[in-house]
């Protein structure tokens, strides 16, 4: 049979075999398919592949979306995503059934399985909520990854979210109607600078290459957001004074001069330079540093100063070409040092710190209190901030949409218990020295006055702080910033013992009559130890309870400390804390120490040694282990001037919002009763009072001519090698007492030369402005 076709003219023998050309047709046309389907996989690999490695796959950008906005004032270009230059969302919490992170730290989440559209859109939503902004780059279309590079989307998200101050963010992926190529999404978002931020929005998805892909667009970030920014304008509260007892500012915000170079005016640098530094007392190569980068019209800060500035300074700047001088807000301290471990300080915000208070809504750049009432009082002195977050034109011309707001909430002035004159008062009478002084309110247990020196200015922490005056501040000896009176602890020496006259009273059944002799020396049977008495050389010879105080006889109180110790070694530990020591006083609002109440048990415990009679002969006079802070020794005197009832020390007299509201109230808060009984307690103030007003008290010369009559008690504290350290605690009236002042000084000597003279010129202003 002849096959004949119609397009040849194939003899017979040609016929009988197979044509050729089908069967060619069928290979090319396989071959056509799997090379196309190969370039198609290898394309997608390919850009999966650098994605995963985090190349863009495109350059372009996206649409209007902002690579860099218009720069602030201060020539500082702002970065993208947002309208100020923010940083990177803060954490959140840990999502329920996220994966582990993979080795460079981005979430490592599974490929969806399959490619349908809802785990597609689920995926994407499981990234947002986990801030895997590169796993989302990878689930939105080729099309869509075509128009922005994953850097820029990585850093929109970032930048939007620091912008609106998001800690917290939940997207929950709804149901599409029957038959969308599209999801709702709804999104809580938590933000620290508005509040709690609700968006409803659609996730639309898109065919790429055969399998499902967002369609993304910038407005999945934030509704309408397209091609503008997000820009939150915040609505701060002035933050609160901080006042005394008669209503005179301690801090408040005021005016202070930011001294700045305009590069572009200035006409004779090294002239210029020359005379800026030494008017500023800020070096030529720092000032050059600060603009050599500047445009030539930029304000360039070099240093802040008080407003107003000194006359020949104003004079020198003025006449300056290149200088500008610019009046700004600012926390300014009117009173300088006075006070300043009471007042405190403000600094900056860190970058860590902002992980927490982010939340509070602190931001980059926020000072914030640091020590003081600044520090305890922030709630108060800051309020609360409020704010607008909107989406604004790309040009920053209009606002498109307002997504939240928040209304601020106005800060308190605080009012202090302090009293500026009787401050100013304490601190003038301690002068340079190494030395702390406390006066207290007998009735409410108020600080009236509280003082550390050295001290510090808190102006400096805002005007800035010098190279020296830093290594001042920081020096391990001065330790200008810490508050003796409250966080440094010492030896009382002789103003201890009222606690020994008192435990011999009330556990001996000695009285305040009780003779008992006065040696010159003290020392135990079989001992080789010779205690003597510090303030005699020569034997003062036999003396009651009550002198034993007046005269602060060391050799009768070292008999007291032994016979309390051989009735039980706890006695007189036990009389101490009663009398508040060994632990802090209660005060809220500042930083303080416990101090030391040696005992067997401490001492075995902290030294590994057991108790001896010495310990307690020692801790009987308050030397040894024993160690108190000024405030708690000022706070057991102010129990005694009140009859004795021991008082929680306090600063913050008051909050007063605007309106006139009182949102706080300090107040009188009893802690415990001396263990004291009547005769005790006169026993005390006879021998106080006769300190300073008997011929024979230690402290008459101090006072003589006082138009206050004080009742008081001399210490002296030794600290071999160095010199002693010298006390002093009264209070006066000494009949009727209306306030406690203790005064000590570390390494000054003997307490009734140094330290008593510091109170006497207190009770002096005391009595100067008419108090009783």
């Amino acid at each position: 049979m002849t096959y004949h076709s119609p397009y040849s003219s194939h003899t017979s023998r040609r016929a009988r075999r197979a044509p050729l050309w089908p069967k060619l047709l069928g290979v090319l046309i396989v071959l056509t398919i799997l090379v196309a389907g190969g370039l198609v996989l290898y394309q997608s690999g390919f850009r999966l592949s650098l994605a995963r490695l985090g190349v863009a796959t495109s350059t372009a950008a996206l649409g209007a979306t902002p690579t860099g906005a218009v720069a602030a004032s201060s020539g500082t270009p702002v970065a993208p995503g947002n309208a100020n230059g923010a940083g990177a969302l803060p954490p959140t919490a840990t999502i329920a059934g996220t994966p582990a992170g993979s080795a460079n730290g981005t979430p490592a989440f599974a490929t969806p399985k399959g490619d349908d559209m809802r785990s597609i859109a689920q995926a994407f939503v499981d990234r947002w909520n986990a801030k895997d902004y590169s796993g989302m780059y990878d689930l939105i279309s080729s099309t869509d990854q075509a128009g922005i590079a994953r850097d820029k989307f990585t850093s929109r998200y970032e930048g939007i979210a620091q912008e609106a101050g998001l800690i917290q963010l939940k997207a929950t992926l709804g149901t599409p109607p029957r038959g969308a190529n599209e999801f709702p999404v709804h999104v809580e978002m938590q933000s620290s600078l508005v509040g709690p931020i609700t968006d409803d929005n659609t996730i639309p998805m898109r065919q790429d290459n055969g399998a499902w892909r967002i369609g993304w667009t910038p407005s999945l970030i934030f509704k309408d957001l397209g091609d503008g920014l997000i820009r939150y304008q915040p609505d701060i509260p002035q933050r609160g004074r901080i006042l005394d007892r008669k209503g005179r500012v301690l801090a408040q915000e005021g005016l202070v001069d930011q001294i700045g170079v305009v590069p572009g005016q200035i006409q004779n640098e090294p002239q210029f330079l020359d005379t800026l530094s030494k008017a500023l007392g800020v070096p030529s190569d720092v000032i050059k540093a600060k603009y050599a980068k500047a445009q030539p019209d930029w304000f360039v800060p070099v240093k802040v100063l008080p407003d107003p500035l000194p006359a020949d300074l104003d004079h020198t700047l003025k006449t300056l070409p290149g200088i500008a001088v610019r009046k700004v807000q600012d926390r300014v301290y009117p009173q300088g040092t006075l006070a300043a471990h009471i007042v405190g300080y403000m600094t900056e915000v860190s970058a860590d710190e902002l992980k927490t208070l982010a939340a509070k809504g602190y931001i980059a750049g926020d000072r914030i209190g640091r020590a003081g009432i600044e520090a305890w009082g922030e709630q108060y002195l800051a309020g609360k901030k409020g704010g607008q977050l909107t989406i604004i034109d790309p040009n920053d011309s209009k606002v498109r949409k307002v997504i939240a707001q928040r209304k601020s909430e106005p800060s308190g002035d605080i009012t202090l218990t302090i009293d500026l004159d009787l401050q100013k008062a304490l601190e003038d009478a301690m002068g340079d020295r190494a030395s702390s002084g406390v006066i207290l309110d007998p009735a409410s247990g108020g600080i009236i006055a509280m003082a550390s020196h050295p001290t510090f200015d808190p102006n400096s922490f805002i005007l800035g702080i010098d190279d020296k005056e830093w290594a001042r501040l920081n020096d391990e000896q001065l330790r200008p910033l810490w508050g003796r009176a409250t966080q440094f602890v010492y030896p009382s020496g002789s103003i201890f013992k009222v606690v020994t006259a008192t435990a011999a009273v009330e556990a001996l059944g000695d009285t305040p009559d009780t003779v008992i002799p006065c040696p010159a020396t003290y020392s135990l049977p079989g001992a080789p130890n010779v205690w003597r008495d510090w303030t005699y050389p020569n034997a003062q010879g036999d003396m009651t309870l009550t002198t034993a105080i007046t005269r602060s006889c060391d050799t009768v109180f070292y008999e007291l400390g032994k016979e309390l110790d051989d009735k039980d070694p706890n006695i007189l530990p036990t009389f101490a804390r009663k009398f508040g020591l060994g632990s802090p006083t209660g005060l809220q609002e500042l930083p303080e120490a416990a101090g030391t109440v040696p005992d067997p048990k401490w001492k075995r415990e902290t030294l590994n040694d057991g108790w001896a009679t010495g310990d307690a002969i020692n801790f009987a006079i308050g030397q040894g282990f024993f160690l108190a802070t000024p405030l708690q020794m000022a706070n057991l005197y102010n129990a005694i001037a009140n009859g004795g009832t021991l008082l929680r020390p306090f600063l913050a007299a008051k909050v007063t919002l605007p309106d006139g509201k009182v949102v706080y109230a300090g107040a009188r808060k009893e802690l415990a009763k001396l263990p004291t009984s009547p005769t005790s307690m006169n026993m005390i103030h006879k021998g106080m009072y006769d300190v300073i007003n008997a011929p024979n008290g230690t402290a008459v010369a101090p006072f003589v001519g006082s138009p206050i009559v004080v009742a008081g008690k001399t210490g002296t504290a030794e600290v071999p090698p160095n010199a002693d350290h010298a006390w002093f605690a009264s209070f006066a009236p000494a009949d009727t007492p209306k306030i406690t002042v203790l005064t000590m000084v570390e390494h000054g000597g003997a307490g009734s030369q140094v330290a008593a003279p510091v109170a006497r010129h207190v009770y002096d202003v005391y009595a100067a402005l008419g108090q009783p």
